[in-house]
């Protein structure tokens, strides 16, 4: 764990079985393990490459957040890879269901869509075969306003095509969540000076 002065925490963390390695800020970071009710807190990610294992392609992040967090916003987007040279786009969705098999239901997060119909389910990821590439994305969290220690769990998920999307191979279906954040709300009342009446 290592924490940048002020305003982020960063981490990095590296998962065998096709994602490479990943890394993120928050900002501001916690205090104490805890968010204040109402804060609104700034999540960036990084995945740096993704092994293409039996030709998956890298399909997405999913978003796993605890009942602490009132709402996510997207706030960028990944940059294309582009070497899969067919164009495709990544698209913030609260819900993307596979045609891969198993299917998957996932969300939110963001996700790729090749064949920009709206729909990053049904086709292929965005490839690399060009070369490394890395992807970066940012999202706004608003945590609830309420004054009970709800989790604030923030869970990343990068996972291929071949279970995301529309792609045949299982090689590259086990690449774990990675833990962004395990705290809560903090709960403790504020300190209120003396009452004066006039």
């Amino acid at each position: 764990m290592r924490y940048i002065i002020y305003i982020m925490m960063w981490y990095s963390y590296a998962f065998s079985q096709c994602a490479g390695t990943q890394s993120f800020t928050l900002t501001p970071a916690p205090s104490g393990g805890t968010y204040a009710p109402a804060q609104v807190v700034t999540l960036c990610y990084t995945l740096n490459s993704f092994t293409q294992t039996s030709s998956n392609w890298f399909e997405g992040f999913d978003l796993n957040l605890g009942a602490g967090w009132a709402s996510v916003a997207p706030q960028t987007s990944p940059a294309n890879c582009g070497g899969n040279g067919t164009g495709g786009q990544w698209v913030w969705r609260t819900s993307v269901t596979s045609t891969a098999t198993p299917v998957q239901t996932v969300g939110p997060g963001y996700f790729f869509d090749l064949n920009t119909d709206g729909n990053p389910g049904n086709d292929f990821g965005d490839s690399q075969s060009s070369g490394s590439c890395s992807w970066t994305f940012c999202v706004t969290l608003t945590v609830a306003n309420v004054c009970t220690p709800a989790s604030l769990l923030i869970q990343v998920t990068a996972r291929p095509d071949g279970l995301w999307g529309s792609y045949t191979s299982t090689a590259c279906d086990a690449v774990a969540p990675n833990t962004v954040f395990n705290g809560t709300i903090n709960a403790t009342p504020p300190v209120l000076g003396a009452i004066q009446h006039n």
